[in-house]
């Protein structure tokens, strides 16, 4: 894949996040030709200390969030250095997880990732189960349509246009107008990460990859 071609994904993760979503989405993605790259949120900004996931596996990430030079949109038309286009991901990804999830809502440096990357019409932004909380949490894309775990739908309902009403091939939920994507827990983790590669990589790449997974 040539370097215009190349895309790529920031995948957040946290003390007490669902590693079924990060995992599986992170290999999705690489089975799909995104380089991804795992970055640490922990309040701790060491890059080499790994995290412990909801469920005590503990993930090795890639370099901490605070290691990555934030991309700024510049308020004007005119780009400057900060509104580098290299700096942007092609999908920015936030699993769920309770407890990783509220460390991310809490983070003004994750807030200032999100906020960039949303108004960026070429940017795809997914999150997973308790993942739409730190959307809120940043403020961005109030009245989109969005889906959760329903544990959390009650912080979600009076900001975002929530559907509970999604099952099957529907699990996955796609605001167009913000470009972003939800879905509702770590069984439906391998939809949100295949409709990832479709939306970044088109139908046919996400069905090579689908295929061999041998996904119902």
């Amino acid at each position: 894949m040539s370097g215009a071609d190349k895309k790529r994904a920031l995948v957040l993760i946290a003390d007490g996040t669902e590693e079924m979503e990060a995992v599986i989405t992170i290999d999705v993605l690489v089975r799909g030709g995104i380089e991804v790259t795992v970055a640490s949120t922990n309040p701790s900004e060491s890059t080499s200390e790994s995290v412990k996931c909801s469920r005590g596996v503990r993930i090795v990430p890639d370099t901490h969030l605070s290691a990555l030079p934030l991309p700024t949109p510049s308020p004007s038309s005119t780009v400057t250095a900060t509104d580098d286009a290299s700096l942007y991901y092609d999908v920015l990804f936030i699993p769920g997880g309770g407890p990783g999830a509220q460390s991310m809502a809490a983070s003004p440096l994750v807030h200032k990732w999100i906020q960039a990357h949303i108004t960026k019409p070429s940017v795809l932004v997914a999150a997973v189960c308790a993942g739409p909380t730190v959307l809120r949490a940043a403020g961005v894309a109030k009245g989109a349509q969005v889906t959760s775990h329903p544990s959390v739908k009650n912080d979600l309902q009076d900001y975002f246009d929530y559907r509970d009403d999604v099952s099957g091939s529907a699990i996955v939920v796609k605001d167009e107008k913000n470009r972003l994507l939800t879905s509702r827990g770590p069984g439906s983790t391998f939809e949100l990460a295949l409709k990832i590669v479709q939306e970044v990589r088109g139908k046919d790449v996400m069905e090579s990859v689908r295929a061999p997974l041998m996904f119902p």
